[in-house]
This record gives C-alpha cells, structure tokens and sequence, in this order.
C-alpha cells in the first residue's frame, strides 16, 4: 500500500552545527539527544557503517515530528531544494516531502511531519529502504530503533515536566 503523507509546510531551517545539543542517554548504537533550538526536543541518532547519520525524534516547537539523513557522498542534494524521498518499509511506504539541508556541512535532507506518532512508527520497524527522488538508495537495519524511541518519549515527557 502506497501512502502519501501530507507534510506540513517546511520552514528552511538551519543545520550548521549541533553544538548546542545535549546528550540525554544511550540505546543500544542510538545516542538521544535534546535540541534546545526547537523547544527541547528530543531525538534519537545513529552513523550506519555507509556513513548516513539518520536522526528522528520530535519538534515540540513545531508540534511534529521529523527525519533526517546526512551523508558526505550525497553531493547532489542542494540546499533549500525540496524532493519526494521514498521511505519504503516493505509492507507500507511512504512518500514525503524533504529539504536539503547541511549538518556540519554534510549534505541531507530534513523532512517534517506534522504528525508526531511518525516517530513511534519508525521505531516499529525493524528495516527500510530510503530512495532518494533521483532514484540512489539505501537499505538500514533498525534493530534497536523500537526501545531507542522509548527513551526518546522518555526524554520528551521530562522535557515538558
């Protein structure tokens, strides 16, 4: 089955450094982290062996959730542009809307789902596959990513305390 996640209208939003991130625990190869730049949200983290450092966690300032991927070998992604990824978990996929964005001045892409639970249903999951709009992709192994997302609801509900 193919859905279509309406996304909500993407802000440019400026990824230069994460600096001003917190670490708030471990999950397995997860590191979670809390953002003060967008109301303390929290999100969970991980380099794959392909060097794609994937991030998903929450925008408290936004009321949402979001995914975001960066790898240095991603030299076609630009900056401002938008694109359609496929996130395809094998018995659904997913199509969105995502920005280019630099981490650190790695090129990726930062996609903002106004639904939050996207979180929690990324973390149920045990792989996909991201398909770039200009057809590259990428298999991940999500082992793990269920209770990592556990600790990032965690972190979240202390945040709002």
């Amino acid at each position: 089955m193919f859905h279509k996640l309406l996304l909500a209208a993407l802000c440019l939003v400026e990824f230069t450094s994460t600096a001003s991130a917190q670490e708030y625990a471990t999950s397995g190869d997860w590191v979670i982290n809390v953002n003060p730049d967008n109301g303390n949200g929290c999100y969970m983290q991980k380099i794959f062996e392909t060097g794609t450092l994937i991030q998903v966690g929450f925008d408290p300032a936004r009321k949402g959730a979001f995914f975001a991927a960066y790898n240095a070998a991603w030299t076609d992604i630009a900056v401002g542009e938008t694109s359609a990824p496929l996130f395809d978990f094998n018995d659904s996929r997913f199509q969105g809307e995502a920005l280019g964005v630099e981490l650190n001045g790695v090129p990726g892409g930062y996609a903002f789902f106004d639904n939050p639970e996207f979180a929690s249903e990324f973390g149920r999951r045990l792989s996909f596959t991201l398909q770039g709009a200009k057809g590259g992709s990428e298999e991940f192994d999500l082992a793990g990513s269920q209770r990592a997302i556990s600790v990032v609801k965690e972190c979240q509900t202390a945040q709002e305390e």
